[in-house]
């Protein structure tokens, strides 16, 4: 299978080195608005190289998506429109309605899919397994040190990293709201609306820590069924501490999934 990468910063990179391992992989074709990175990558991995967008998706299995909310609705349709499958890290970007009708639509006229990783997540397979048996509430408390965040967006709240002293929540809202006020930070929050009760019901905490060296997502589900309490403590990622390491390893890993016959944890 030769797959597409929509996008060569830290996500991008970390699949590209992950996937020239990959038997079943051929080519890994790349798109970035960088062609530098796109030079650094392809003059380090054999099978990475640069492309023509949109003619390469005449020889693309797969295409990912791990650049930005806005690449998902520039690039993601155009993918779909050709019948390629396409796997969304750049969760939050379907918490526009209006984007993520289009984009269901068209995989479903066209028999192509639409994967969504678990990201930085644990425990998704779980929130989609109880959807059906009523859910009455879900909250997702995200905690990260001030690194994680542009200091722009502190600096909306008043903050700046290296004055922050005592943990503060900065947000609490709607998973909706969420994803737009923190595009780079809360995908997670879009996945779990996803797999769960909506961008509207989906609760959302996010806490500045200068006590912590971790991005911790803890997810409280409550329903029919009984109760969820997951939580992950992510290191965050080498290059990019903005996003977790899981959430590159769980793109790797769905990208497996789809090449193999074998899929655990459906």
């Amino acid at each position: 299978m030769n797959v597409l990468i929509i996008g060569c910063g830290a996500i991008g990179t970390a699949i590209t080195r992950a996937l020239q391992q990959e038997k079943k992989i051929e080519k890994i074709f790349l798109i970035d608005n960088k062609p530098e990175y796109i030079e650094a990558l392809s003059t380090k991995y054999a099978k990475a190289v640069k492309c023509e967008f949109p003619r390469v998706l005449e020889d693309v299995g797969l295409a990912i998506e791990c650049a930005s909310q806005q690449a998902v609705a520039t690039y993601v349709p155009v993918v779909l429109e050709h019948g390629v499958d396409v796997l969304v890290l750049s969760v939050g970007a379907l918490a526009d309605d209006a984007l993520r009708e289009k984009i269901f639509d068209l995989a479903a006229g066209k028999g192509a899919r639409v994967y969504i990783p678990s990201g930085a997540l644990a425990g998704i397979d779980a929130v989609s397994a109880v959807k059906g048996a009523g859910i009455y509430e879900i909250t997702l408390e995200t905690r990260k040190p001030p690194s994680a965040f542009e200091p722009a967006i502190l600096a909306e709240y008043g903050l700046k990293k290296e004055e922050i002293t005592r943990e503060v929540v900065i947000y609490d809202g709607t998973a909706r709201e969420a994803v737009k006020k923190f595009p780079k930070n809360v995908n997670v929050a879009a996945t779990l609306s996803l797999a769960g009760m909506g961008f509207d019901k989906t609760k959302v905490r996010v806490i500045v820590d200068p006590g912590t060296n971790a991005n911790t997502h803890r997810i409280i589900v409550k329903g029919d069924f009984g109760e969820m309490m997951l939580e992950t403590r992510n290191k965050p990622f080498p290059h990019n501490p903005r996003t977790s390491y899981l959430a590159a390893l769980s793109a790797i890993n769905a990208v497996r999934k789809i090449t193999e016959n074998v899929w655990v944890g459906v």
